[in-house]
């Protein structure tokens, strides 16, 4: 897929899962990566339970690079930068962040979370 292709599809898929065809990106995070499910785990996407989630092959690094500044440039809450990519991060990751750290029963039901709440 190509980055102009990539570009597109991540910009349909915030409008499908927003019902809009000019969406807010300020939610929205896109970030590049080598290892979509240790990017996927560090975000702690299963702890947030964050909803969307979706991942594009850009073919190399420069390619990954140049779509997560396209967003970030668009208002994505990312930063356009280099900081942990290396020459194999080549996958582009698209996902939305909770509007607010959900915790205790409002969240999921960890003893973290639980903990939290008793002793604030």
């Amino acid at each position: 897929m190509n980055k102009t292709s990539i570009k597109s599809e991540i910009t349909k898929y915030i409008g499908k899962s927003m019902g809009s065809k000019e969406p807010r990106l300020n939610s929205w995070y896109v970030g590049i990566t080598n290892d979509t499910n240790r990017r996927k785990a560090e975000h702690r996407i299963n702890v947030l339970g964050l909803k969307y989630w979706r991942t594009f092959d850009a073919e190399t690094m420069e390619n990954a690079n140049e779509i997560e500044s396209y967003f970030s440039k668009k208002g994505t809450i990312n930063r356009p930068s280099k900081n942990g990519a290396n020459r194999f991060s080549k996958f582009v990751y698209v996902f939305r962040k909770p509007t607010s750290k959900p915790t205790g029963l409002n969240g999921p039901f960890t003893i973290d979370n639980i903990i939290d709440k008793l002793f604030e």
